[in-house]
């Protein structure tokens, strides 16, 4: 709500005034080019950063008046550059909380990783190292997705987490991700438009402004910074 954020800069805001309302159940994403405000309204909403003016509020209260950590467990997250840790795939995707094998497995299909899984020496129970770097491109972030889905949490947002994908993995990830939001928000930061057109909504921002909402069709009708953003990569391989 009104919520700001400055950029460091005498005069400049990364966020201007910004008023956004996600009800429960939809799934949407934020798209804009780099250095728009993406990632630092995902700071604010995970309460990593306070914002300089405005309000973030889950069901009508305060950010400021919550747990942050304890906000943070029942949202599922993937964010850049998150890593695995020494241990299992199960070991992994639990994070070392107390959930069953069969939790694990579960989180993994809806992540489209249970077949890579599978195929290990040793299933679910393989060992990974720090960094993971005996995993391909595909495979990492579809784990960090199951980790982020087995607590089956309410709230599920992802940083660009396709975006590293290369296109079979991300068409695994796609052809589940309605099925993925089914029941809870889902919230996605975008860079590559393919991982966004099944949203209900699509919010555009640029310069700390949002500039657009509304579902793919009716944004590219628009012509609007949307369809700009889409025509820019309308050369990649659309995932369908």
């Amino acid at each position: 709500s009104n919520v700001s954020f400055p950029s460091g800069l005498e005069t400049a805001l990364v966020l201007d005034e910004v008023s956004l309302r996600i009800e429960p159940g939809q799934f949407v994403a934020i798209v804009g080019p780099s250095g728009s405000g993406k990632s630092t309204l995902l700071r604010l909403l995970l309460g990593f950063e306070a914002a300089e003016a405005g309000d973030i509020l889950y069901q009508g209260q305060s950010i400021g008046t919550l747990d942050a950590s304890a906000l943070r467990r029942r949202i599922g997250v993937v964010l850049q550059n998150a890593k695995m840790m020494t241990g299992s795939i199960f070991e992994n995707i639990t994070a070392g909380l107390p959930y069953a094998l069969d939790d694990a497995w579960e989180a993994a299909r809806m992540a489209g990783v249970a077949d890579d899984i599978d195929a290990m020496p040793m299933g679910m129970h393989s060992v990974l190292m720090e960094g993971a770097s005996t995993l391909s491109g595909g495979q990492l972030p579809r784990l960090l997705l199951a980790r982020a889905l087995i607590g089956n949490p309410r709230i599920l947002i992802l940083d660009e987490s396709t975006s590293v994908l290369d296109y079979e993995s991300e068409r695994i990830v796609h052809r589940n991700l309605r099925d993925i939001a089914r029941g809870r928000t889902v919230l996605i930061i975008a860079h590559r438009l393919s991982s966004v057109r099944q949203a209900d909504r699509i919010i555009s921002i640029d310069h700390g402004r949002l500039t657009e909402d509304g579902p793919h069709d009716e944004l590219i009708r628009s012509g609007g910074n949307y369809a700009s953003l889409y025509r820019q990569q309308s050369g990649l391989h659309e995932v369908g």
